[in-house]
């Protein structure tokens, strides 16, 4: 089987979750055998391939996608949906200009679906791979496309994070048991209210991710409002085992995002043996299960309850023991494979 992969054409510019979510699912699928290629525009050929595999469903897939179909190449979706920001509600932090304009396409959609390029795509794909059967309904209702083209594919992790250890990270930071969020500094990721809380609760809050361009005053907002007890380490590599040993000497990873799905940095810490503290919102609790504790965004008391609460709560091997068994990408992996073939 050979699989052709193509995505947003500037989706690595800022690598998150999506980005790490492509490219560890080409990994295990050649690991299983399957032949996969990050499509070249100038040189590959559609016809070469068995299976088109479309990451995301922005405006510019559409072309790709339209002529997939006109070879006859089946088409597998992976949506990585950005839920309607009416949806999961918004703060004063989050209602910025770019927002607003979402909120008016997410309208837009609704009542004029026909032109909505989002929708043509789904209708033109033959199987469609979301993160959970909950996002597989929200995408059936948002774009009217029939649930049998549904097939949820669970978002996987490293193995190497069950084995992670925390003394590089002690060693060079000098701390350990704190709080920890990783992921861009973005307003729905709601970190300005987590710095607010972590500044009262006073234990050290560490912040490894990146600012983005969109997102510039909103990260300088963070910075601005943080006290001694923040510490903001930047990117780092997710490769890197200093990544591996943060997930380990943290004691809580906190996600108080407006929404996750379900959030891979979650996986991650929780199978390195992080306590969870994490957004309600979007698909978390189709992977967290009873093992983490969840927060409504909206509210701060709601959020710093919770995080005192995972701070007083020993570490154990409940929920890593849980991802070990259900979400690991050597499992995940033959959930997608079964996918392909039932559209070959």
């Amino acid at each position: 089987m050979k699989v052709l992969f193509n995505c947003n054409n500037t989706v690595f510019q800022v690598p998150g979750g999506g980005e790490i979510l492509l490219l560890k699912t080409k990994e295990y699928l050649e690991k299983a055998g399957i032949k996969v290629k990050l499509f070249d525009q100038w040189h590959d050929k559609m016809i070469d391939y068995d299976i088109m595999h479309n990451f995301g469903k922005t405006d510019n897939s559409y072309d790709f996608i339209k002529l997939s179909k006109m070879y006859n190449l089946p088409v597998v979706l992976t949506p990585i949906y950005n839920w309607p920001a009416l949806s999961y509600g918004l703060n004063e932090h989050f209602l910025t200009p770019q927002k607003i304009k979402n909120i008016g396409y997410t309208l837009l959609k609704k009542h004029f679906p026909m032109v909505s390029k989002s929708k043509k795509i789904m209708m033109m794909t033959d199987l469609i791979t979301p993160d959970s059967m909950i996002e597989g309904r929200l995408l059936c209702k948002d774009f009217g496309f029939p649930i049998r083209k549904i097939h949820p594919v669970p978002c996987g992790v490293d193995e190497r994070f069950y084995k992670a250890k925390p003394d590089e990270f002690i060693d060079k930071y000098k701390l350990q048991d704190f709080v920890l969020f990783v992921g861009k500094i973005e307003p729905r990721k709601n970190i300005l209210s987590l710095i607010r809380i972590m500044n009262k609760i006073k234990v050290p809050l560490v912040i490894i991710g990146s600012k983005t361009q969109d997102n510039l005053t909103y990260y300088e907002n963070c910075v601005k409002i943080a006290k001694k007890n923040i510490y903001f380490l930047g990117n780092m590599d997710h490769g890197s085992s200093m990544l591996e040993s943060a997930y380990a000497a943290a004691k809580v990873l906190v996600m108080p995002s407006w929404y996750e799905t379900p959030s891979l940095v979650g996986l991650e810490a929780g199978l390195a043996g992080a306590n969870i503290v994490i957004t309600r919102r979007g698909s978390t609790m189709d992977y967290y299960n009873k093992y983490a504790l969840y927060v409504n965004p909206r509210s701060n008391l709601d959020i710093e309850m919770k995080i005192r609460k995972a701070l007083d709560k020993d570490k154990n091997k409940d929920l890593s023991l849980h991802i070990k068994k259900n979400f690991l990408w050597s499992r995940v992996i033959e959930r997608l494979i079964i996918g392909y073939k039932k559209v070959i």
